[in-house]
């Protein structure tokens, strides 16, 4: 089955402008954990915005789990966690749960299940109740993955999730996506760490000036940086 079917999406943010993405096609299996790979200006925040509805005006067709996306059904499906921190830092970690989770449309019971469940999966249980203003980069990062998390969406896109982190909370998101994936747990991640892409996916889709340029199996990839690489150019990207 598919979680996620991506067909021929194109996408202007102004007809002016070079085209975001250009019959851009993705198809993720249900329970794999997939790379998207891309420099910067490849279209990869633009196409996550577009699977999650924050964008409209594409042609071409977006399915998650077999239902159209934007749809209630389908957005209920998605957890994701963009590269900008989207929490309250004015709140608690509990606070900002408890937001999210009402927001989602949690009962009070399971909202109070689920926090606990992810403050444990996230390291965050002994800080519960301190001001996210006073959390390191790490901590904000996995408070992120915590809140995309919250309603146990069935799949999970993840825009750098470990940019700016120290080592410590990497190895911890590592394991924590690592576990959620082995339990059920569709993961498209996003990231310009190609270690990272390449330790924790068994999939890849590459991607410029939103185009994809490469699509297959990790495995078959021997050196993940030099082949994205020989795919997207040795120039540099600055804008």
């Amino acid at each position: 089955m598919k979680a996620l079917d991506i067909s021929a999406i194109t996408f202007f943010y102004d007809l002016a402008t070079e085209c975001a993405l250009q019959n851009f096609s993705l198809s993720v299996a249900d329970g794999e954990m997939h790379a998207l790979l891309g420099p910067n200006g490849a279209g990869k925040t633009t196409l996550m915005r577009v699977i999650t509805g924050q964008l409209r005006g594409y042609t071409g067709s977006v399915a998650i789990y077999g239902d159209k996306a934007c749809e209630r059904t389908s957005l209920k499906n998605i957890g994701y966690a963009p590269q900008p921190i989207s929490v309250f830092t004015s709140l608690t970690a509990a606070e900002n749960l408890r937001f999210f989770g009402v927001m989602a449309g949690l009962t009070y019971g399971k909202l109070r299940k689920r926090s606990a469940a992810v403050l444990e999966e996230t390291g965050l249980g002994p800080y519960a109740h301190k001001k996210v203003s006073t959390y390191s980069g790490g901590m904000l990062r996995r408070l992120n993955l915590a809140v995309a998390l919250l309603h146990e969406p069935r799949l999970l896109l993840l825009d750098e999730p470990t940019v700016g982190v120290d080592p410590q909370s990497r190895h911890h998101i590592y394991e924590t996506l690592t576990s959620l994936n082995a339990a059920g747990m569709t993961i498209l991640l996003c990231t310009h760490i190609m270690d990272e892409a390449q330790r924790l996916c068994s999939r890849v889709t590459m991607m410029d000036r939103g185009t994809v340029v490469f699509g297959g199996d990790m495995a078959a990839i021997d050196n993940l940086e030099k082949f994205f690489l020989e795919k997207t150019g040795r120039g540099l990207r600055d804008e």
